[in-house]
């Protein structure tokens, strides 16, 4: 489990790195930039039953400004990953846990992912910062977390977090981190939607960003 974890470099396992679905049916979001969705063709592991999600998204661009606050979910006092990855799955356990060490990434996917662009002073999205937002999903453990990848051979600050359902009171703590990869904590939300949030490439005000969801 990670909590106010800031500006720490972050090694991502192999774990992390999955095979994803496409984000059909991916629309423009608010504001006004491309906020076009993306994805791969469905990989090998399985998404049935209950647990299973439409990979199906919408994204957008949002200005840095407007990002929510992380640190409003009202996180359970005993979670763990060890528990999450165990015990059955609600909020109460794995709220706050970590996809990789939790075991929920294994057979998870892209439910929406959108590139990241830098913006005016109006709000208007300028130019892409070569970087991407994915929204991923886990049918194992019915949660989500935010997860953003760099252009190849690129690094930069970026900071990375997951909301729940309707509005942004109920998001994870703010994950920064300085490399090429960075994945926030998890919020279970199986029979909801979850928005992922971005932010790279810069210091303020010339910060691109962009969100998921599904």
């Amino acid at each position: 489990m990670r909590w106010s974890i800031v500006l720490k470099a972050l090694a991502v396992p192999a774990a992390a790195v999955v095979l994803t679905t496409t984000a059909t049916g991916a629309v423009a979001g608010s504001g006004d930039g491309p906020g076009l969705g993306s994805g791969s063709a469905p990989g090998s592991g399985s998404v049935s039953g209950s647990a299973s999600r439409s990979a199906s998204g919408r994204t957008g661009t949002v200005r840095p400004d407007d990002i929510p606050r992380g640190g409003t979910a009202k996180l359970p006092p005993r979670a763990s990953d060890s528990l999450c990855d165990r015990g059955r799955k609600s909020a109460q356990t794995c709220d706050g846990t970590d996809p990789i060490r939790s075991r929920c990434a294994d057979g998870a996917y892209t439910v929406a992912s959108s590139p990241l662009w830098y913006h005016d002073g109006r709000g208007r999205a300028t130019r892409p910062a070569g970087a991407t937002v994915e929204l991923r999903y886990s049918p194992r453990c019915g949660t989500n977390w935010s997860r953003v990848t760099l252009d190849e051979g690129r690094t930069a600050p970026v900071r990375v977090l997951v909301c729940r359902g309707e509005g942004s009171g109920d998001c994870t703590e703010t994950y920064a981190t300085r490399g090429g990869t960075a994945y926030s904590d998890q919020l279970y939300a199986k029979d909801v939607e979850a928005t992922a949030y971005a932010l790279c490439c810069g210091t303020s005000p010339d910060i691109a960003s962009a969100w998921a969801r599904g």
